[in-house]
């Protein structure tokens, strides 16, 4: 990627505790490992049960909406269409949104449904979802209709929506939910229509920003395998790339708001991307490291690599060994950049694999 897009995007989420956008293939399995991502950074929080019935909820709900009623259409989907999920959590406030294609036909009833939700009260809401649970001629979008009004009565907030032409068939349908207070928006008030062709630009699979616990790791290497196989003919090695990344987070000295990792799918291979802003103790030590490693050809590396897990290579830190294990696997050399973010240094680091 581009290092002014990583930084722009690093910059975009300024102030959010934990930061999960994904667009990928949208695979039913993966609800699972959201809830168990979010789940995480909730309780680590502190974040009361009701407010994490009510997220678990939206986010799934959101999520499934792109799984079941996005378009068939595969060149839509790889296109102009393609689905985009993006959670974010910044105090008491949680703000999901999701995008997908659907057919220009279906836009009319979808915009009554939203429409009908307009000015209701919570008890309303919930008159009219069981209205709606009664009704047996319900309709697959119909079905969807009283999910957003579950997800509105949940949230208790108004939903933001939006609707792009894509062509004379399709429209790309974005919405937002607010879990948390009133005022706790956490974008402005367009929907980011422009963050979706970044999405496409920069073929992003997923991006993380904020600390990643062990359970989160967990969950987005499995979803990185996941998709990878789904998405790529022939093996990855992205999921091993992103350990390996993983690893360079702890030996680094990461400070600010914390690193945020970028997977994005090539046409043969995957690109890992991190941004971590350093302190100021660091940045030294890590730039040597870096270029240690940068400097050694193929045969020197290889050495190098061997002599360090023998404990004969003299100041090859976890820093050091981590680098050379990602140049080792990675196509091509690795990528540096050092850059500021918030007059902290940002260091800027991509493999290919």
């Amino acid at each position: 990627m581009d290092p002014a897009h990583v930084l722009a995007l690093y910059e975009r989420f300024a102030g959010d505790r934990s930061t999960f956008l994904y667009g990928g293939a949208f695979l039913d399995e993966h609800t699972a490992r959201l809830i168990n991502m979010q789940e995480e950074h909730l309780e680590s929080e502190g974040a009361s049960r009701v407010t994490r019935g009510k997220l678990t909820f939206v986010l799934v709900e959101a999520y499934q909406n792109i799984v079941r009623h996005r378009v068939k259409d595969a060149a839509m989907l790889k296109g102009a269409g393609h689905g985009l999920f993006l959670l974010r959590s910044a105090g008491t406030s949680h703000e999901v949104t999701a995008m997908n294609a659907v057919a220009g036909a279906e836009v009319e009833a979808l915009q009554k449904a939203l429409d009908r939700l307009s000015g209701l009260d919570l008890g309303e809401m919930k008159r009219l979802f069981l209205r709606g649970l009664q009704n047996e001629a319900r309709t697959e979008r119909g079905g969807a209709g009283l999910g957003l009004v579950e997800m509105a009565r949940r949230s208790g907030n108004p939903l933001r929506h939006a609707f792009t032409r894509i062509d004379e068939r399709y429209q790309l349908f974005a919405l937002q939910v607010l879990v948390g207070p009133d005022d706790g928006w956490l974008s402005d008030g367009s929907l980011p229509m422009d963050l979706h062709r970044a999405v496409l630009d920069d073929r992003i699979l997923l991006l993380h920003r904020g600390e990643l616990p062990a359970v989160v790791q967990e969950n987005l290497i499995r979803m990185i395998e996941r998709d990878m196989s789904e998405l790529q003919a022939g093996p990855s090695r992205a999921d091993q790339a992103f350990l390996l990344m993983m690893g360079a987070v702890a030996d680094l000295g990461v400070g600010g708001e914390g690193p945020m990792v970028i997977v994005a799918q090539g046409t043969d291979h995957a690109t890992i991307t991190l941004a971590a802003p350093l302190t100021v103790a660091t940045v030294g030590r890590v730039e040597k490291a870096i270029e240690r490693v940068l400097t050694m050809d193929g045969p020197s590396l290889q050495r190098r690599y061997r002599d360090a897990l023998l404990g004969r290579a003299d100041g090859a830190g976890g820093l050091e060994l981590g680098l050379m294990d990602l140049a080792r696997r990675s196509i091509g050399p690795l990528r540096t950049r050092m850059m500021s973010w918030r007059e902290l240094p940002l260091l800027v680091l991509e493999a290919d694999v």
